[in-house]
């Protein structure tokens, strides 16, 4: 994998994180110590995060900095059981019933 597709790949992920917080690239800025700028650049793969400012947003993501480098496709068929399971435990029962609704629609269709 080259330098271009890792830094698509980080700032994909880093924009996924930040929109499921609800946070705009300015608060997400300000959390972190960079401007909007360097936060769209970053999304945008076309600046790497220093590993000051990944440990930053790992600590605002509630997540481990190595999950920022990680494909959905990589990981194991446990893995993703283990996650989905953790997803629905901290969801609300609404969240759940859309999860089962659109589970239902394409597992048994």
């Amino acid at each position: 994998m080259d330098e271009n597709t890792i830094k698509k790949q980080v700032g994909s992920k880093i924009k996924k994180y930040r929109q499921n917080l609800k946070l705009t690239q300015f608060k997400l800025g300000e959390l972190i110590d960079i401007n909007q700028r360097q936060v769209a650049l970053l999304e945008a793969g076309k600046s790497f995060p220093s590993l000051t400012t990944l440990s930053k947003m790992s600590n605002i993501f509630g997540c481990k900095v190595s999950d920022l480098f990680e494909s959905d496709n990589d990981l194991s068929e446990e893995e993703l059981k283990t996650r989905l399971i953790k997803i629905i435990k901290s969801s609300s029962l609404e969240d759940c019933r859309r999860l089962y609704s659109i589970a239902k629609t394409f597992i048994l269709s």
